[in-house]
């Protein structure tokens, strides 16, 4: 049951609102699920740079697989972005048609046999699409920024970039001269706010400037001030205070906080800012904006236990909503260790 042409548009419009930014030369694959209830929703998509698809088709549709091989898929919409010579419509014209066959070819050896797979210059407002399987299929593009996903996306706080690079820009460092002076100061920091976690009155403390860093960054304010920046960065990057620190209420405060620690990754160094690039990753991905996730975790240490589990779940795309809890929990489990006063021995 391939999607109608309305359903298709609706689809290929939405994809910067589904990514969190315009993508070009590349293949998105993306599906739509059959719910309990009857009801069709969009499920999981991949990206593919047309340069890996050329070359490596068989490992893209491989780890599609991975991710949506035992999800109730109705069917599989592939839409490549590539610009093309505006005159050039017919339907041997469309670029990169033996790749797209060869992906085709391989979706159904997995078991996708509804699968259409169309072409569009640019995800833009009047742009045309074309289908690569049947050359009636073609519709003009509405301006994404209009569609219920994009109205979603604003809601929710994610950012839709014009590229994937404008959204790896966040992660630009401060000058050089200016973290190489903050440098040992964090160090120092985090050596105390290490001594700190075995001190509930201490914990206390440091939790309570870091809650109230998060509620001043929900209202766009950001520590200036190099002490604060110091105390901050060695809390967010103390394992047990970083696993109390999880647990915000909403996706407001999730964005804050994510806002708050890209912030001190700017004035940190490594190893610093590899465990901050970390915690970036927990609440982008709790967010549900995957594409900030996983630009979070290329800055992050790849030795980091969490690294490696957000990074699976990433690639077998599991929803935030199905481990929020785990997160919750285990990060009021951590606070509640923070704040317990020790055993006192009785004579």
């Amino acid at each position: 049951m391939s999607l109608t042409l309305a359903s298709t548009t609706a689809v290929v419009a939405s994809i910067p609102a589904l990514i969190g930014f315009v993508p070009d030369d590349s293949l998105m694959l993306i599906t739509t699920l059959t719910n309990d209830d009857g009801s069709v929703t969009t499920g999981p998509l991949i990206r593919i740079d047309l340069t890996h698809l050329t070359s490596h088709a068989d490992d893209c549709v491989l780890q599609f697989n991975r991710q949506c091989g035992d999800l109730p898929i109705l069917c599989v919409t592939g839409i490549l972005v590539r610009t093309i010579d505006e005159d050039a419509t017919s339907d041997d014209s469309l670029p990169l048609r033996a790749e797209v066959d060869t992906v085709v070819e391989l979706l159904a050896e997995h078991g996708f046999t509804d699968v259409d797979v169309v072409h569009v210059p640019a995800i833009a407002e009047g742009a045309h699409w074309r289908s690569y399987l049947d050359p009636e299929r073609t519709a003009v593009l509405p301006d994404p920024a209009t569609t219920a996903a994009a109205a979603a996306a604003v809601a929710a706080g994610h950012t839709i970039a014009a590229s994937r690079d404008d959204l790896a820009a966040r992660f630009t460092p401060a000058p050089e001269h200016l973290r190489s002076r903050l440098q040992p100061r964090i160090a120092d920091a985090a050596e105390s706010a290490a001594i700190d976690q075995h001190w509930h009155l201490a914990a206390h403390a440091r939790l309570a400037r870091a809650d109230a860093a998060i509620r001043a960054a929900a209202h766009g304010e950001l520590p200036a001030d190099d002490d604060a920046i110091v105390d901050l960065a060695a809390t967010f990057a103390t394992l047990p205070f970083r696993d109390a620190l999880l647990a915000v209420p909403d996706d407001t405060a999730r964005l804050a906080a994510e806002n708050l620690v890209l912030h001190l990754w700017r004035h940190s160094c490594d190893p610093i800012a590899g465990q901050l690039a970390t915690v970036i990753a927990v609440h982008a991905y709790l967010r549900g904006d995957g594409t900030g996730a996983r630009i979070a975790l290329e800055n992050a240490d790849p030795e980091q236990l969490m690294v490696r589990l957000l990074s699976n779940m990433l690639g077998h795309a599991v929803p935030p909503s199905k481990v929020h809890h785990v997160f919750q929990n285990a990060s009021a489990d951590a606070r509640c260790t923070l704040l317990s006063e020790p055993a006192v021995d009785q004579a």
